[in-house]
């Protein structure tokens, strides 16, 4: 029942994906506003049906610990929900993307023109001094720069090495760095058959203030976020145990 119900899920999100594409294609030329507002509707309607569909719902601790301006936030990164979770929760993301994601058809499209920032991972140093660049001034703006430190999924209960651009974008932008930390990997492992009915849990951390040399950022960044995920958490119940919905 769960596999069905999550394939039903995935093709209902996917269907009014390419729905609100076609209608709000026009947007994509109107400006990266409006472009990432569009996103956010989309993200909020995959938000609003997944606990109706799946039983995946999510709560949050920490709201008031997102500053209303530019900022920088460093997620650990388990599945995609909180690529579009994200996209909920923060008022102006601009998230940090591969250059290989803008090859797909549509996504592209729309990632390009909301706002994130691309990257090419073989651009060698000048690709690290643009993006440092292009974050410092995105956050000047008032955005809030998403960064995935791991640079890729990490399966819930594994600890993965940060990347170290992480702390340079930290060092370049003098912006205060909010740390996420959440267990959504043990109730989305994948698309179509890996959703499992539960809560995930989002911790907000306390923004770590600017001015700290690199070694130490590294090291908080990392002990912050690995502290408070709840699939590091022995204690903490797992989703066969947790029966609430207050997502």
């Amino acid at each position: 029942m769960n596999r069905f119900r999550s394939i039903v899920y995935t093709v209902l999100i996917a269907l009014v994906a390419v729905i609100m594409t076609l209608v709000f294609l026009p947007t994509l030329f109107m400006g990266e506003k409006i472009a990432r507002n569009t996103i956010k509707m989309w993200a909020r309607f995959a938000m609003w049906a997944m606990p109706l569909l799946t039983g995946v719902s999510y709560r949050v601790e920490g709201r008031e610990n997102i500053p209303a301006g530019g900022a920088l936030i460093v997620a650990n990164h388990q599945s995609l929900w909180e690529t579009f979770a994200l996209q909920v929760l923060l008022s102006q993301p601009s998230v940090i993307l591969k250059k290989e994601l803008l090859r797909i058809p549509v996504y592209g499209w729309w990632a390009k023109r909301s706002g994130n920032i691309v990257i090419n991972r073989d651009g060698g140093a000048r690709e690290l001094r643009r993006l440092r660049d292009e974050a410092a001034a995105r956050i000047e703006s008032g955005a809030q720069i998403v960064v995935f430190p791991e640079g890729t999924r990490v399966p819930p209960g594994e600890i993965a090495p940060y990347q170290p651009g992480v702390a340079g974008i930290y060092l370049a932008t003098g912006a205060p760095c909010v740390p996420i930390a959440h267990d959504s990997g043990r109730y989305w492992r994948k698309l179509g058959g890996g959703l499992k009915p539960g809560v995930i849990t989002v911790h907000i951390l306390e923004p770590i203030p600017p001015g700290l040399d690199r070694r130490t950022f590294q090291q908080l960044i990392k002990t912050r976020i690995n502290d408070a995920r709840p699939d590091l958490d022995t204690d903490a119940p797992g989703p066969s145990q947790e029966l609430s919905d207050v997502g």
